[in-house]
């Protein structure tokens, strides 16, 4: 019979002292999160060849080096490639009892997801990088390098979690499996969504609950200090709209029809959009209280909060905006072939993000109603990342508060719902019935810092690895059972 889960209130035995070995462990955390970033699993996304002769994402060498240094102590791990070079890792460690090989065994009840991908974005201008971007470098309580937060942050603090239980000899009381993917930057093709469909290793991270990147910040209110918890996501969606025009040489432009003229409409047409406001969210019936908002928050009275929280709780206010409607935003425009022709032609392509309800046809629908009086207009809607959520009201979400508490070691600190602006691995997951939280704290202070994710200088502070591999200890001896 399967050892039950702890009962509510109980601590497992020992997590003091896992606790204290994370503790420890600080400087091989910092040292394993270096190595990691030495790999330059970059991502140029769908149809770029990569550079310099190396294959795009170039997964498989990094989850292979951390597959080696897991088995290396007993861990079982396996690579599985979607392609050549794009490899994920599936790692775990299974309950007493239970066979921990071979590792396609399905996940049993209960259990525990650990989630992260190995894949990273461009690095723009390494010049302006006080060190080499892919160098590892560790310097004043710092590691750099692209990729040291998002997010093989995440992937050194769940492997040393596995290598410290795994030291320990801890007899879990339920399956801990640990994944990191391939491709999430450009949507999960070869990584969490070819995992998600593949007969054999669905079941191996079909967990009861998962932890993934993507929330986590910590804000402070009257109320006390909060982490937002992140339920889900918003969708990602890219529009394509092709304008069209009238060709003709640049010195009788009365003869043509500029598209690059048109476009112009186009552009302020979405920049004058105003979506319809939502605030069904869970987040906004949790912060009139924890901020004294004066009024219950309503698509009418959302945006006199946003203003009044602006100042001091700049942060909400982004929340905020971001949990409560659809975004239409233009990032490139292509058109022309010479400086002295009129463009014929004419493209803007948007990116749009979307609330868990509103799927392709919705924005189709806003599109229409934004531009279909315009002749000259075609409009291409392709899903990128469809949006959904997990239950706010489950129990795994008070199992995190208290993982949180014992690894901050405070108790004032509280979850508040959130909902994750940008895509990730998590909506994979969900529909295979894995309720999935974004959510890897850090030191209360560190998310209010500029650390360089998808820009320069991407870096991370040791102390805000350590904080994290602590709470994800304590989640996991708490939620699975540990002695």
């Amino acid at each position: 019979m399967d050892q039950a889960a702890p009962a509510a209130g109980a601590v497992p035995p020992g997590l003091d002292r896992l606790l204290d070995d994370v503790d420890a462990a600080q400087q091989e955390l910092a040292e394993l999160l270096a190595a990691l970033v030495r790999f330059p699993t970059v991502n140029f996304g769908a149809g770029h060849p990569g550079r310099d002769a190396v294959p795009n994402g170039n997964e498989t060498p990094c989850a292979s080096y951390l597959r080696d240094r897991l088995l290396a102590e007993g861990v079982p791990a396996a690579v599985h490639e979607s392609a050549p070079s794009r490899g994920n890792l599936i790692a775990r460690l299974s309950a007493a009892g239970r066979p921990q090989w071979p590792p396609d065994r399905p996940l049993s009840s209960p259990s525990l997801l650990f989630m992260a991908h190995l894949d990273v974005v461009p690095v723009e201008d390494p010049e302006r990088w006080p060190y080499p971007p892919f160098e590892g470098r560790i310097a004043n309580g710092l590691v750099h390098g692209r990729g040291s937060h998002d997010a093989k942050s995440l992937a050194a603090c769940e492997a040393l979690v596995l290598l410290l239980l795994r030291r320990r000899g801890v007899r879990l009381g339920g399956d801990l499996a640990f994944l990191a993917t391939a491709d999430e930057e450009s949507g999960g093709r070869f990584g969490a969504g070819w995992l998600a469909t593949h007969p054999a290793l669905a079941p191996q991270v079909r967990a009861d609950v998962a932890l993934n990147e993507g929330g986590g910040g910590a804000v402070r209110s009257p109320a006390g200090l909060s982490y937002g918890f992140a339920t889900g996501e918003k969708g990602r969606l890219e529009v394509h709209i092709r304008v069209a025009g009238k060709s003709g040489h640049a010195s009788g432009p009365w003869r043509a029809e500029n598209a690059l003229e048109r476009a112009g409409i186009v552009l302020e047409r979405l920049r004058s959009y105003r979506p319809l406001l939502d605030t069904s969210h869970p987040l906004f019936a949790t912060l009139p209280e924890r901020f004294g908002l004066p009024a219950r928050l309503t698509p009418e009275t959302l945006p006199g909060a946003i203003e009044w929280l602006q100042g001091d709780h700049e942060a909400v206010a982004d929340a905020m905006r971001a949990a409560s409607r659809l975004t239409l935003v233009p990032t490139m425009l292509h058109a022309g072939i010479k400086s002295n022709s009129i463009p014929a032609a004419c493209t803007v392509i948007c990116d749009s993000r979307t609330l868990p309800h509103q799927d392709a046809a919705y924005v189709r629908g806003e599109l229409a109603g934004l531009l279909g009086d315009l002749p000259w207009v075609e409009v291409e809607v392709e899903t990128t990342a469809v949006s959904n959520a997990s239950p706010y009201d489950h129990p795994f979400r008070e199992t995190c508060q208290r993982a949180l508490r014992l690894a901050t070691g405070r108790d004032d600190v509280n979850l508040v719902p959130a909902l994750c602006a940008g895509f990730t691995d998590s909506r994979f997951l969900r529909p295979l019935g894995v309720a999935v939280y974004d959510f890897m704290p850090l030191h209360p202070t560190a998310e209010a810092r500029d650390t360089g994710v998808h820009g320069t200088n991407e870096r991370i502070e040791i102390e805000g690895l350590v904080a994290r591999a602590r709470f994800l200890m304590a989640a996991a001896c708490l939620h699975l059972g540990a002695g």
